[in-house]
């Protein structure tokens, strides 16, 4: 992995689990401010990340490929509806409110920061290197942090949400993915 500057994301990214894993399972009602702290607050503080770098900017083109994905995932719910019998209703405003920070700060360490620190080009088709490499480390992350390998199934999501990130060039449209994904999860677990 050629980095483009010091490359402190690996170390950092190795805190960030650890920190997470222990915050899941003792300090539950922080684990999003931690999550925020070491995944925004540390980049753009201690590693002089700016806010463009990390993909906030291109909003309307981040917005509008934000709202495409949405539809695209608008299957998913008829698809899980039918397969789940729970319809978790109550938990869904509370869930939304936990995941918006936990969202905003998995998508900017993950996208926006991976894709600042490390050298990207072109693999297979529309998969690139970054993409790659951070929705492994995206997957790698959720299974060490929640001790669960069925987590390993959020590889396929996280490599659309790289993509949505690349056309976009805005973290905007892989928040808004994310945000649906977990929405849809919360009502229908499927």
């Amino acid at each position: 992995m050629q980095c483009k500057e010091t490359c402190p994301l690996i170390k950092l990214y190795f805190v960030t689990i650890i920190s997470m894993a222990i915050s899941v399972r003792f300090f539950k009602v922080y684990t999003s401010f931690v999550a925020f702290f070491l995944m925004v607050i540390v980049p753009i503080v201690f590693f002089k990340k700016d806010l463009k770098s990390i993909g906030y900017r291109n909003f309307t083109k981040g917005f509008f490929w934000g709202v495409v994905s949405l539809l695209v995932l608008s299957p998913l719910v008829f698809i899980c509806s039918a397969i789940s019998k729970n319809i978790y209703l109550g938990e869904v405003v509370n869930s939304f409110i936990a995941y918006l920070p936990m969202v905003i700060a998995e998508e900017t360490f993950f996208r926006g920061y991976f894709y600042s620190q490390i050298e990207n080009e072109t693999l297979i088709g529309p998969i690139s290197k970054v993409n790659l490499i951070s929705s492994f480390l995206f997957t790698s992350a959720c299974v060490w942090i929640y001790y669960d390998p069925a987590k390993f199934l959020a590889f396929f999501p996280s490599l659309a949400m790289g993509y949505l990130y690349e056309k976009s060039s805005s973290i905007l449209a892989p928040i808004i993915f994310h945000l649906g994904i977990n929405f849809i999860y919360t009502l229908f677990p499927c």
